[in-house]
């Protein structure tokens, strides 16, 4: 199965509007008469990933190797990103970037993310899951 993320063309920390906004607009770009197995594809990366919960849900316990055609396409969207971000570099932003206090990987504790904060215990995301605060 395709990586929801990329099939609705997101990124993995997007929130719930962001997801119903690709949702809408990928099933404008493949209507299920025109291309009924995209339209369906796209279908299911929405189901996969239609709240917060599910999102953290997908994270947690999707436990399939991704598709070798998933890796391609995560390459090629990360490339695209880091293009645009060197090619923004060269123009002054009065927005700084919200990673630029980011550790690089090898300098992060094993429970951190990106920025450097602690992920939570797995009790706290089944909590989370189960939909305690």
């Amino acid at each position: 199965m395709a990586d929801p993320f990329l099939v609705l063309g997101i990124d993995s920390d997007a929130d719930d509007a962001a997801v119903e906004t690709a949702y809408r607009s990928a099933i404008k770009r493949c209507p299920p008469d025109r291309d009924p197995s995209a339209f369906q594809a796209v279908r299911e990366a929405y189901e996969q990933l239609r709240t917060r919960r599910d999102r953290i849900a997908y994270r947690l316990f999707e436990t399939a190797p991704p598709q070798p055609i998933d890796i391609l396409r995560r390459a090629e969207v990360n490339r695209r990103a880091a293009q645009s971000t060197t090619s923004s570099a060269a123009k002054p932003s009065a927005k700084p970037n919200a990673n630029s206090h980011a550790k690089p990987a090898n300098e992060r504790s094993p429970g951190s993310d990106a920025s450097g904060r602690q992920r939570p215990a797995p009790e706290r995301f089944q909590a989370l899951l189960r939909g305690e605060p």
